[in-house]
């Protein structure tokens, strides 16, 4: 019988069910305690390549293992060993530990794999086919309930994966002008990250396709007020054009791809809460300008036709 593993979310494993779409999953699976589940997920992030003892005590444990650390992760995988059963089996190998089932029986490769395919992908609506199944793979937050440096690490760097999923559909489907679909969702998004500009943009092309031309204007100012607050920095470039697009009614998608499709790539940045000391936030202030510049001329550089 198939079993299957789920990590973006609450961690486990199931029997019995079919994949990606919602409510396919099986039986659920005992995992046991919740360092015993840690050292599956552990392993889990590394499927079909060896993990090492010092890797698996200092993802589990971090700087306070306990005094027989090897002895408890031994117990924990011979444990582990026993509910997993035949249809998966952890065995010695390459200086450690592998977990060995295939990767698309584990919904974090399933999404890294459906992001690959929109990548390849030889048509638009082909991308945005693939990155709806990938976003239709998370379940909740990655490693719920797991905090060690490491899976809260981990945890980040997922979670901005996913942000930049999201926002490669939405460019996807208001160059499609499915601008209708994505409007209440950007709404939403654009209060949670109100210092991304590529997300700022998004929600003025929508309400500029919406027919509500005042409302771009006005979330752009907004927009420019957070970058000077927060940030002392002007918005980018492809913003302001937008801007001067929304002004003159000639409106063309922000991030349009160049040439193929594409989807181009640009990290969101997110802002702290009004009301810090400014003297907290002087050193915390230049830091961020610096990377929101950066990433903005990576961003050029990258749609750069031609390259």
């Amino acid at each position: 019988m198939v079993l299957e593993f789920a990590v973006l979310g609450r961690l486990g494993a199931y029997r019995g069910g079919t994949g990606e779409a919602a409510g396919s999953r099986g039986e659920a699976v005992d995992l046991g305690t919740a360092r015993q589940r840690a050292v599956l997920a552990a392993l889990l992030v590394n499927t079909g390549s060896p993990v090492t003892v010092a890797q698996l005590i200092d993802r589990v444990w971090a700087d306070r293992p306990p005094k027989r650390g090897a002895d408890a992760l031994y117990t924990y995988l011979s444990r582990l060993r026993r509910v997993l059963g035949d249809d998966a089996g952890i065995v010695r190998g390459g200086g450690g530990f592998v977990l060995t089932v295939e990767p698309c029986a584990v919904d974090l490769h399933r999404f890294h794999e459906l992001l690959a395919e929109a990548r390849r992908a030889a048509d638009p609506a082909t991308a945005a086919g693939c990155l709806e199944r990938a976003l239709a793979v998370w379940r909740g937050e990655p490693f719920a309930g797991l905090d060690t440096p490491w899976f809260n690490a981990l945890r980040v760097a997922l979670e901005s994966e996913h942000h930049v999923a999201q926002l490669d559909l939405t460019d996807l489907r208001l160059c499609a002008g499915r601008h209708g679909e994505v409007l209440s969702t950007l709404c939403v998004r654009t209060a949670e990250h109100p210092l991304d500009e590529r997300l700022a943009g998004q929600l003025m092309l929508a309400l500029a396709q919406s027919g509500r031309t005042a409302e771009a204007l006005e979330h752009y100012r907004t927009t420019r007020d957070h970058l000077r607050e927060e940030l002392g920095i002007d918005p980018g470039l492809p913003l302001r054009r937008l801007h001067e697009q929304i002004l003159t009614g000639e409106v063309e998608p922000l991030w349009a791809p160049l040439g193929r499709w594409a989807v181009v790539r640009r990290r969101g940045v997110t802002g702290r809460r009004r009301g810090t000391r400014v003297a907290e936030r002087r050193g915390e202030r230049a830091e961020r300008r610096r990377s929101v510049v950066q990433q903005r001329d990576a961003a050029a550089d990258r749609r750069r036709p031609g390259e």
